[in-house]
């Protein structure tokens, strides 16, 4: 690997002895904190050249939450679909995966910010079918599995410029993840993505020939997610503030070209009335 893949394992990030004073005694016998996201999602999270390394911005994050707490982290590929439900089964210890805190989620989970993005449509280069979000009806729109984007934005996108004037609803086409519906676009089995601005925006620039973004929508959390009530939400809140007081967090986020994504406070997101 080489230049932006390379791998970072912050060893410049010193331990910080009152958050990792909060890390679970479980964690401390089990040696590791499993750390999951689906790594398909560039720039947020994908494989290197070697197809073994799991790098990104949400796996730069996890290693560097590890280092402030003292502890190695082993980064886990899992199906979107997949981490809700082995959260909640304790199967493995924390999520960061580009998540929205939706009201469904945090009924499950208890979920940290650590940045600030939304959704963009993703047209053919050229937009030679001159979509944008207002008439998207009768249109096939790939969308993954699982996420927002799927289970609420292209509904309410539908509902509100296609159902409610009488024309066909927006056809989704659900794929296993963002990389798929990007690839879709591309050989021309779908009009249009939608999916998180990072991803698209990353795209773009790697293949300018083949597809454009358009505006983003719904700016909003993403957020880290563990399990409801769990015993390493204080610990992992707490290094996620040693680490937004450090350069390190800015300098993650302006590596994956997402310097307009960081927050300023790690909060614990509540359901919104």
């Amino acid at each position: 690997m080489s230049g932006i893949e390379k791998l970072d394992a912050f060893e410049r990030v010193p331990t910080d002895a009152a958050a990792a004073a909060l890390l679970p005694e479980r964690v401390r016998k089990a040696g590791t904190l499993v750390v999951v996201m689906n790594a398909a999602s560039a720039p947020d999270e994908f494989y290197a050249n070697d197809n073994k390394t799991i790098i990104g911005l949400n796996a730069d994050l996890g290693r560097a939450i590890g280092r402030v707490l003292g502890t190695p982290v082993q980064i886990q590929d899992v199906q979107f679909d997949g981490i809700i439900p082995g959260l909640s089964a304790q199967r493995f210890d924390m999520a960061i995966a580009s998540m929205a805190a939706t009201n469904p989620r945090l009924l499950v989970l208890d979920m940290i910010r650590y940045g600030e993005w939304g959704s963009s449509i993703a047209v053919a280069a050229g937009n030679p079918l001159k979509l944008t979000a207002e008439n998207l009806c009768g249109h096939k729109v790939a969308v993954q599995q699982a996420s927002i984007q799927a289970d609420k934005r292209l509904p309410e996108l539908s509902a509100k410029h296609c159902e409610s004037a009488g024309k066909p609803k927006i056809e989704p086409v659900v794929l296993p993840s963002q990389n798929d519906a990007v690839l879709q676009l591309g050989s021309g089995r779908v009009d249009a993505v939608y999916a998180d601005t990072p991803v698209l925006a990353y795209a773009a620039v790697q293949a300018p020939d083949k597809l454009e973004l358009g505006s983003e929508l719904n700016r909003g959390a993403v957020a880290i997610g563990l399990p409801k009530g769990g015993d390493l939400t204080q610990a992992v809140q707490a290094a996620m503030k040693v680490l937004m007081a450090s350069p390190t967090y800015g300098e993650i986020f302006a590596k994956w070209g997402l310097a307009a994504a960081v927050t300023a406070e790690p909060s614990l997101e509540v359901p919104v009335p």
